[in-house]
């Protein structure tokens, strides 16, 4: 029989290190650290950074319900055994409050107030490494710490002050620079508390609620905001979950951009909320592939903290793995979603830039029609007369045509210039070629795809720089020339597959 009578404690020293790099950054370390304020009912949290001589100090206020000596104990202790409700507690390993505060900083300070009584913890990794121990400090407050909570909080029934000093891991060491990124990270992590009524401020000023689907624009339509229900378990542990989606589409930006557009894409796919609380953003989860087609698409997936062993959720709260049951279900629903969608806005950026292509194919036309002279064309085609008989007297054409017929030809001269080239657009499907061209007189005629995704990714997302269009056009026009000046029956059939080969493989790259 197998005995376990050895101790294996950790090395206290060693492992207090370690939880210093679990992979936090600042600000979703701060951010954990808001989550305890909201678990513990706060309506108001101020957070101020400031540097007092070589140190950065952090303090984390708020007027929630506060701690009695014995909760504030299991607080600062990894893996507290504080009471949680999966169902709405933001936190869940009790482990948030010190390793977010080791992340951040080498000394921890909690001063709470509960019933008028205040009691102060401190956690210090100097100590810790210096004893070789698990230890803290753990005492009612002095009159010191007393006042300064009170400077902090003011004259309130509860509440808790978090003071992080010793700050040696702070990222940006420029306190308004600092500032102004955490309040933009918790003004979209904390949104759904933000427009609930909760208040926070960072260095005096309060975050903004940052929605990314754009939720109070009027221009943003609600493609979807459905409940899907999830069985999980087995047998007796069976029990069924609702998962709320939420797909918007925000208002459309067409002009925008590369710089925009490139922003676009790292916006686009699904922001995962567990208990109201942001822990992931722009997530694709495998239902789709992020495209400019989804640069309006934005999509909430609300999941409960009773989710936790089938989301894959670690304490740090920054990512989810699904479990491959909800992962198949959900993808059922949303998947065919995703391809509604890109079907619905392939098509859009097109006609709502339609002015702004024009004129760029009118100025390539214009400078192929200049340089024509200089440059390699196919052989106009020219209407051959046909010899004139004359019957009874009058003068009639012969019966038998030889040579082309023109195809209007006095409608490709435009201002008295003989137009050397065209540009049209039409859609010749999704699965057509990049372009197609016709001779009309010394006209080339070229009829871009517009629904083929090399027309929307050179065209359609280059509206700010009208050279790369011009020069796309150029290089089309180049190839439909060399087509036609090879265009016969013996070519015909080898032309046609080049560009099948050319349009299909362009289509599988762009998309």
């Amino acid at each position: 029989m197998i005995t376990f009578n050895k101790s294996n404690n950790p090395n206290p020293s060693r492992l207090i290190e370690s939880l210093r790099h679990i992979g936090y950054s600042n600000y979703e370390a701060i951010a954990d650290l808001l989550d305890n304020s909201f678990d513990a009912e706060a309506n108001k949290v101020s957070i101020e950074i400031s540097k007092i001589r070589e140190d950065f100090e952090i303090t984390i206020a708020d007027d929630g319900t506060g701690m009695d000596q014995d909760t504030l104990d299991e607080a600062l202790r990894l893996g507290s055994l504080t009471e949680r409700n999966p169902a709405t507690d933001l936190g869940k390993f009790g482990m948030g409050l010190v390793t977010a505060g080791l992340s951040l900083s080498r000394r921890t300070q909690v001063i709470t107030k509960e019933n008028a009584n205040y009691c102060t913890s401190i956690v210090d990794v100097e100590e810790i490494q210096r004893t070789n121990r698990f230890c803290k400090h753990l005492e009612k407050s002095t009159d010191d710490e007393k006042r300064l909570f009170d400077s902090k909080i003011g004259q309130v029934e509860s509440g808790t002050l978090v003071i992080l000093t010793k700050t040696d891991a702070l990222t940006n060491r420029n306190t308004t620079q600092f500032a102004n990124v955490l309040r933009k990270h918790l003004g979209e992590v904390h949104r759904h508390f933000l427009l609930a009524g909760k208040q926070i401020s960072v260095n005096g000023e309060p975050v903004r609620t940052i929605d990314p689907l754009m939720l109070d624009h009027s221009d943003t339509d609600i493609y979807s905001d459905e409940l899907y229900p999830i069985e999980l378990g087995d047998g007796a542990d069976k029990t069924t979950e609702q998962i709320r989606v939420r797909i918007a589409l925000i208002p459309p930006d067409f002009a925008a951009g590369e710089n925009r557009l490139a922003k676009a894409l790292q916006h686009q796919g699904f922001y995962l909320m567990r208990n109201n609380r942001q822990i992931q953003r722009a997530a694709t989860l495998d239902y789709f592939s992020k495209h400019n087609d989804f640069n309006r698409m934005r999509g909430e997936i609300f999941l409960s903290g009773n989710l936790d062993r089938y989301v894959g959720i670690e304490f740090t709260k920054r990512t989810v793995v699904f479990d491959q049951s909800i992962q198949d279900k959900l993808g059922q629903h949303l998947r065919a979603q995703c391809t509604a969608i890109k079907r619905r806005e392939s098509g859009r950026g097109v006609e709502a830039t339609s002015a702004e292509q024009d004129k760029f194919h009118e100025q390539a036309s214009k400078a192929i029609t200049e340089k024509s002279h200089l440059l390699m064309t196919p052989k106009a085609i020219v209407e051959r007369r046909a010899q004139r008989t004359e019957t009874h007297g009058r003068v009639r054409p012969s019966d038998e045509h030889n040579g082309s017929e023109r195809k209007n030809l006095s409608n490709t001269q435009r201002s008295g210039v003989a137009e050397r080239c065209r540009f049209v657009k039409q859609g010749l499907g999704p699965n057509g070629q990049i372009f197609e061209c016709d001779l009309e007189g010394r006209t080339v005629v070229i009829r871009w795809n517009v629904e083929h995704p090399f027309y929307k990714r050179f065209i359609v997302d280059n509206q700010d720089d009208g050279r790369l269009v011009t020069a796309v056009d150029f290089l089309v026009y180049s190839m439909a020339c060399a087509e036609l000046r090879e265009r016969d029956e013996d070519h015909v059939e080898f032309i046609n597959n080049m560009k099948a080969v050319i349009s299909a493989n362009l289509r599988t790259l762009l998309t």
